[in-house]
Formats: C-alpha cells, structure tokens, sequence
C-alpha cells in the first residue's frame, strides 16, 4: 500500500469521526441568478488567436425561475499570425472559494443541464497528492448532455482522467478528491468533423453524491 492511499484513509478516517455519516447529497454551485454566475469566468480560443466567441448569462422562464446558459458560436478558423495548432474551443471555470472542495465522502458529481447535441467535458482542478498547492492537476471526463431536454447526469469521480493541455495523461495517478481546488465545462470541436456554428448548453446545478455506500 503506498503512502498516499495511507495519508488518505488516515484522512478519511479523521472525517468520518467528525462527522460519521455525512448527506448522501451535497449542493455545490446553483445558477438561478445573476449573482451566482460572477465567480465564473468564460474563456475561449480567441485568446490565443482563435476565432470562437462564447459568453454565460442568466436566464429567466416565464415563471421567473432562473438557470445559466453557456452559449455561443464555435469556429476553427484561425488568424494567420495565431501560433494555434488547433482552435474551435471554449469553456467556463471557476476556482473554489475558502479553500478547496472535500469530496472524499463523495463517488459521483451529478449536473442538471439541457445539451445541444454536442459533447461537453466536464474539468475539475486538485491540488498535487506531493507539492499540494504549489501545483494542481486537472482531471476530464465527457459531459453527454441530453439535446434539448432537462436531465440529471450523473459522472462518477473515477471516471475523470488526467489530462495536459486536452490531451491524456499517461500514468497511474489518483485523484485528490479531497483537495479540489476548481470545476469547469468546456466544448471543443473534432478536427475531424465540421462542428463549426452555435451552440448551448443550459446548466441549472451542480451536486456531489454518494452512490454507493461506504459506511
């Protein structure tokens, strides 16, 4: 057993004596106002000579129930001065405030969202098991996003991978599900496919839940 699966039960165990059975569910980011979306930042291709543009809003029903939506216009094209090797991508993020996010109580992130008929990747950013915060992993998995209907979706903390600059990494490190330091959603275009033109992605919520027990 290697020290950091021991340093991990030793924390697990520290929790679990403070509090032994935490909610099965644990509300991490709601989106039903405007004030809920400034601790969100949008980014996109166009920083680095690309041709993308996207923006996060809120939006209200005719009931006046508000959700966000991430929206806008995906292209590949690039300036001819760009040193991009590939464009067509854009994404939200934000950082955990008052430290990071402890999830290890938790197997399973689940996101209310209505798609588009594109592939989302959902990111989230730990602090490294070695250097802590002097460095940080980032960890993605698919966002499969119903095409305009409302649904929960539910992605298992294991099924995120590592990854560098968008592309795998390959090794066999764990994920720090207790030390989460930031969450995002981002679209790319498939180089290989015409998915220039619009689109969106509606998001009413973001949860951890505990699926499986552990107690």
């Amino acid at each position: 057993m290697s020290w950091r699966r021991l340093l991990k039960g030793a924390q697990t165990y520290i929790e679990r004596v403070k509090d032994p059975v935490p909610p099965t569910e644990l509300p991490l980011f709601t989106f039903a106002s405007a004030e809920h979306l400034k601790q969100w930042n949008v980014f996109t291709d166009a920083e680095a000579g690309g041709s993308t543009n996207a923006k996060f809003e809120n939006i209200l029903n005719a009931r006046g129930q508000g959700t966000a939506a991430f929206q806008g216009q995906m292209s590949r094209a690039t300036n001819p001065e760009s040193r991009l090797q590939r464009s067509g991508f854009c994404g939200i993020n934000r950082l955990v405030e008052n430290g990071p996010l402890d999830l290890e109580n938790y197997d399973t992130l689940a996101y209310r969202v209505r798609g588009d008929g594109r592939r989302y990747i959902a990111s989230l950013r730990t602090e490294n098991w070695v250097v802590g915060d002097e460095s940080q992993d980032v960890w993605q998995a698919f966002l499969f996003a119903r095409k305009n209907e409302w649904a929960e979706v539910e992605i298992p903390l294991a099924r995120f991978l590592q990854t560098w600059k968008g592309r795998l990494v390959d090794n066999e490190e764990e994920m720090n599900p207790g030390r989460i330091v930031g969450l995002g959603i981002s679209v790319a275009a498939s180089p290989q496919e015409d998915e220039d033109g619009t689109f969106r992605l509606d998001l009413d919520w973001i949860r951890a839940r505990r699926l499986h027990a552990s107690y």
